[in-house]
C-alpha cells in the first residue's frame, strides 16, 4: 500500500502532509479506488485499499512515485491531470483502456478533482478510477450481435441466388435473421437490391414511429429527419443511396428526426451493404440507434454541475470572506458572529461533498456505508424541524409516535428526512404547513413527509430518484436544485433494508414516506 512517505525517507512539507491527512481518512474509508497527488508532477502520496486492489497496478513500485509512472500508455489520464491541476476545474473524467500485468485488458473511468487546502488554494489531486471493464465488454457483445447480424444475412444472400434445393437452408436463414432482429434493441431497415424495404424489426418501427407491419419506402420519405444544425435530411438521398453504393459507415451521423407529435428523438446512424458473388450490392441495412435520453442526461449533468460549482463556490467565498474580515482586525468588534458563519459555511461545503460522494458512490452499483446505533427516529425528526425553524418559521408540523426507536444511522436518517423536508418546503403549496409523521409497526418504523401544492406528474415519478433528475414541474417553476437529494433518500432507505414510496395526486398533495426495519443490522453487507 502506498503511504504518506517519500522514497528518500525525508518528511513531507508541512502544508502538504496537512493536506494529505486531512483527505486520507475520506479516502481509506472509500469503497472507491482513490489516491491522493500532491504538485504539479502529480506525486502519489497516498492510494487506498481499494486502488491498491485494481488490476491494472502493477506490483513493487515504492512509495512518493509520479503518478505516470503508476500505468503504462495513459497518456489522456495524465492529460486530464495535467488540466485539472492547472485550470482548477473539478470533477472531470476520462475513459482509460489499459492493459494487466497478466495481459488481460482494464477498461475505467477516471474522474480526477482538486485538493483544496484551508485557504483553498490548489495544492493536488484526488484521482479516482472506476472499473467499466464489465460494461466495456457489454458492448462489445453487443456489437459482436451487430456483426452477427450481417453474417446472418450475408448467408441470406447466400441461400436466395442458390438452387432451388437449397431453397429449405434460406428459409431457415431468414428466419434465424428475422429472430435476431426482433431482439435487437438498436432499430434495422433491409433495402433490397433496387431500394425497396425487405424488413424492419420493431425496434425500428417503434423509433421512427412507422405504423402497420410492411412499411414502404415512401414511409420513410415522410418521416422528418434533420441535421443537428436543422437543415431537412433527405433520407433516400443522405442514408439510403450511401448504403445502396456499398459505402459502410458505423454511428458516424446523429440526426434529429421530429415526430408528428412534437416530441424530437436523437437518432444515429449505421449502414452497410452485403455483395453478391460478382460484387453487386445485393442487399444494404440501415441501423438506428436512439441516444435521446442521453444526450438529455447530458445536458441535464451540465446543467446541474454548474449549479453544483456555483454552490460550492458562493459557500466558499462566504467563509473566505468573513475570515479576512477576521484576520484583519474588521470583525466590527464581534468575532464570534463571523467565525460561526465561516463554521457554518464550512458545514455546509461537507454536507455538499458528501451528498455528491454518496451520490457517485450509488452511481457506482455501491451501498452507502453506515455507522449503525441505537437513536430515535421522533428526536431525530424533532431535530431536522428546528433546524429548519429558523428559515421557515413554524412551517414544519411533527406528528405520530412520542418515541420510535432502532437501530439505524441517526447522520443518514437526519440527512434523508432533511432532504424529505426542504423539497416540502420548496416545491409545496406557499405558506402550508409541512406535516412530518413517524410511526411504528411490530418490526418496522416509517416517517412520511407530506405537502399540500402541485402533484408529482405520473412519468417524472419513476426516474425522480435518479442522479440529476429533476420533475418538470419543478423545473418549469423556476427552482434550483441539484437533482441529488432523493437519490441520497432512496440510497439512505436500500443501505438500511428499507424503502422509500411516492404517492402524490392533486387531491391529497405529495408525500413521501421512508420505511426502515427496526434493526438494520441483518441487512449490511458483508465487509
Amino acid at each position: 500500500m502506498y503511504t504518506l512517505c517519500r522514497d528518500d525517507g525525508a518528511q513531507l512539507p508541512d502544508a502538504d502532509a496537512d493536506l494529505i491527512h486531512r483527505y486520507r481518512p475520506a479516502v481509506e474509508r472509500s469503497s472507491l479506488p482513490a489516491v491522493l497527488t500532491v504538485t504539479e508532477g502529480h506525486i502519489v502520496r497516498y492510494a487506498n485499499p481499494a486502488f491498491c486492489r485494481l488490476p491494472v497496478m502493477p506490483p513493487g513500485l515504492p512509495a512518493g512515485v509520479p503518478f505516470s509512472r503508476l500505468f503504462q500508455g495513459a497518456e489522456a489520464l495524465m492529460a486530464l491531470l495535467d488540466r485539472v491541476f492547472r485550470d482548477g476545474v473539478t470533477d472531470m473524467a476520462v475513459d482509460v483502456a489499459l492493459a494487466c500485468p497478466d495481459g488481460r485488458d482494464f477498461h475505467g473511468t477516471a474522474v480526477v478533482a482538486p485538493l483544496l487546502d484551508e485557504r483553498a488554494r490548489q495544492r493536488g489531486l484526488v484521482v479516482q478510477i472506476l472499473d467499466t471493464t464489465e460494461q466495456v465488454t457489454a458492448r462489445a457483445r453487443e456489437a459482436q450481435a451487430a456483426r452477427d447480424v450481417q453474417e446472418a444475412n450475408e448467408k441470406l444472400i447466400v441461400a436466395g441466388i442458390r438452387e432451388q434445393e437449397l431453397a429449405d437452408q434460406a428459409n431457415q436463414s431468414a428466419a434465424e435473421l428475422r429472430a435476431l432482429l426482433t431482439v435487437m434493441s438498436q432499430g434495422v431497415t433491409v433495402f433490397g437490391a433496387t431500394g425497396e424495404v425487405v424488413l424492419v424489426n420493431p425496434a425500428g418501427r417503434a423509433m421512427l414511429g412507422l405504423s402497420g407491419e410492411s412499411p414502404t419506402l415512401d414511409d420513410y420519405r415522410r418521416c422528418d429527419f434533420r441535421h443537428r444544425d436543422g437543415r431537412p435530411l433527405d433520407f433516400v438521398q443522405d442514408v439510403l443511396s450511401r448504403v445502396m453504393r456499398g459505402e459502410p459507415f458505423a454511428e458516424e451521423d446523429e440526426v434529429l428526426l421530429h415526430l408528428p407529435d412534437g416530441a424530437v428523438r436523437h437518432i444515429v446512424l449505421s449502414g452497410g451493404a452485403v455483395r453478391d458473388a460478382q460484387g453487386q450490392v445485393a442487399l444494404a441495412m440501415s441501423l438506428y440507434r436512439d441516444v435521446t435520453q442521453v444526450r438529455e442526461l447530458e445536458q441535464v449533468r451540465e446543467q446541474c454541475m454548474s449549479l453544483i460549482t456555483h454552490d460550492l463556490r458562493s459557500t466558499m467565498s462566504a467563509a473566505m470572506y468573513a475570515a479576512e474580515l477576521i484576520n484583519m482586525g474588521l470583525a466590527a468588534g464581534d468575532p464570534q458572529m463571523l467565525a460561526g458563519k465561516i463554521l457554518r459555511s464550512m458545514s455546509r461545503m461537507d454536507e455538499m461533498s458528501r451528498t455528491l460522494l454518496d451520490v457517485q458512490r450509488l452511481r457506482a452499483g455501491h451501498r452507502l456505508p453506515l455507522l449503525l446505533g441505537a437513536c430515535d427516529m421522533v428526536a431525530i425528526a424533532r431535530e431536522v424541524i428546528d433546524d429548519l425553524a429558523s428559515f421557515h418559521d413554524q412551517r414544519v408540523v411533527l406528528r405520530g409516535e412520542a418515541c420510535v426507536e432502532g437501530i439505524w444511522s441517526a447522520g443518514e436518517l437526519r440527512r434523508a428526512i432533511s432532504n424529505l423536508a426542504s423539497n416540502a418546503l420548496k416545491y409545496g403549496a406557499a405558506g402550508a404547513p409541512v406535516v412530518i409523521t413517524v410511526e411504528k409497526t411490530s418490526d418496522r418504523a416509517a416517517v412520511a413527509v407530506h405537502n399540500a401544492g402541485p402533484p408529482i406528474p405520473p412519468e417524472d415519478q419513476a426516474r425522480l430518484f435518479a442522479p440529476f433528475v429533476r420533475a418538470r414541474t419543478a423545473v418549469a417553476g423556476g427552482q434550483l436544485g441539484w437533482g441529488l437529494g432523493l437519490t441520497f433518500v432512496h440510497g439512505c432507505a436500500e443501505a438500511h433494508g428499507g424503502r422509500v414510496r411516492l404517492e402524490s395526486s392533486a387531491e391529497r398533495g405529495t408525500t413521501f414516506t421512508l420505511e426502515l426495519p427496526l434493526d438494520s443490522r441483518p441487512h449490511q453487507q458483508p465487509g
